[in-house]
């Protein structure tokens, strides 16, 4: 099989550390992975000086600065294009009500949960435009149906991300026309760092949530990703274009 060339953004733990391991397993594969701190990344190093088809590019998607200083290094390490995007960066920190929530944890969830993704959408866009593949895959969450409105609160968190997938929506049939396929891709409850926190915050925040979660399989990050690229990105074609799939590629309710 061809390699394609992904990115990767978050790269540095938990699933997008996955997403690189398991991607650049394939020597044919290049992946271009980031992190907000390089130097503190070294797990990602260790991965990047054993494999010569992983590159390292520094970015923090809550800075609009790092975001526009992103392309100065793509136009070394992607100058022939990347065929996919894999916006994997986020943050779970906040779990109080929707009244008690501060303007400024709002703030950083939306501006690193939902416009960071966008932004570096834009970034990379022409960079997607010299592949023919151009896959927009951005890491949503249940939290983010509506639809399917969880029990319990994760208010700035479910809210950034269910506005991420409505510009999801947006992106599908805006570059549609330029054959882009963009889909929100529920990952599972994955047994990370951020997982676990999120776990122990909701229950701590409501203990009756104790009682939703004992029936919850938690994933570990590799077999969350190993699920994602067999079930839903490395077979991801036109017709699933604006969908909110789940790691299983089963469809969820937006």
């Amino acid at each position: 099989m061809t390699g394609k060339v992904y990115f990767i953004s978050g790269g540095n733990r938990g699933v997008g550390y996955e997403f690189v391991k398991q991607l650049s397993s394939n020597p044919e594969n290049t992946v271009l992975a980031s992190a907000r701190d390089v130097s503190k990344a070294t797990e990602l190093q260790k991965l990047a000086d054993t494999q010569g088809n992983v590159k390292i590019v520094t970015l923090d998607v809550g800075d609009k600065a790092s975001i526009d200083a992103l392309d100065s290094q793509l136009k070394s390490v992607a100058k022939d294009g990347i065929d996919v995007m894999i916006s994997n960066a986020g943050i779970a920190e906040s779990l109080a009500l929707a009244i008690d929530t501060s303007q400024q944890a709002y703030e950083k969830h939306y501006r690193i949960n939902t416009l960071g993704p966008i932004f570096l959408t834009k970034v990379l866009y022409p960079y997607l435009k010299q592949r023919e593949t151009r896959h927009l895959i951005y890491i949503s969450s249940i939290a983010a149906s509506i639809g399917a409105q969880l029990p319990f609160t994760t208010n700035a968190y479910g809210q950034s991300k269910a506005a991420l997938n409505y510009s999801v929506k947006e992106i599908s049939f805006e570059l549609g026309p330029e054959n882009f396929v963009a889909i929100a891709l529920h990952p599972g409850q994955v047994n990370s760092d951020m997982g676990k926190a999120s776990v122990v915050a909701a229950t701590e925040f409501n203990p009756a949530t104790m009682e939703l979660f004992k029936d919850i399989k938690l994933l570990e990050p590799e077999e969350s990703v190993k699920l994602q690229l067999e079930n839903v990105i490395l077979k991801l074609g036109k017709e699933q274009n604006g969908k909110f799939l789940d790691f299983q590629g089963q469809e969820l309710v937006f």
